[in-house]
């Protein structure tokens, strides 16, 4: 999961990378704003963390892609059904775009 914001002086979609699952232990990481400089034009801001917005991470997507041709070859050669090989990496896919909605849907209270 990215976290990215958008800058107040180029418009262009900037990104954060943590740990953090939600945005209370973001708060408690960082606390209620961010000091981060534009990776275009260089301009510091201050960002309060509920103007952070969660995306799926594309690595992901494409660990779930690669599992998935790699599990269609073993079930092939072996002969399992091969609906599990679809049904796991499209699963793995999902949960991340869950936990991005679940990080985007929580705010904090501004003090």
């Amino acid at each position: 999961m990215r976290l990215s914001y958008y800058c107040k002086s180029c418009n262009k979609k900037n990104y954060l990378k943590t740990k953090a699952t939600n945005r209370f232990k973001l708060q408690t990481e960082v606390g209620d704003e961010i000091n981060n400089r534009c990776s275009h034009c260089g301009t510091l801001e201050k960002k309060h963390i509920n103007r952070l917005f969660a995306q799926p991470s594309i690595f992901i997507g494409l660990f779930s892609l690669a599992l998935g041709m790699l599990l269609t070859g073993t079930i092939f050669m072996f002969g399992f059904i091969a609906i599990l090989s679809i049904t796991i990496p499209i699963w793995i896919y999902f949960d991340s775009f869950k936990k991005a909605s679940n990080f985007n849907k929580v705010m904090i209270s501004r003090k």
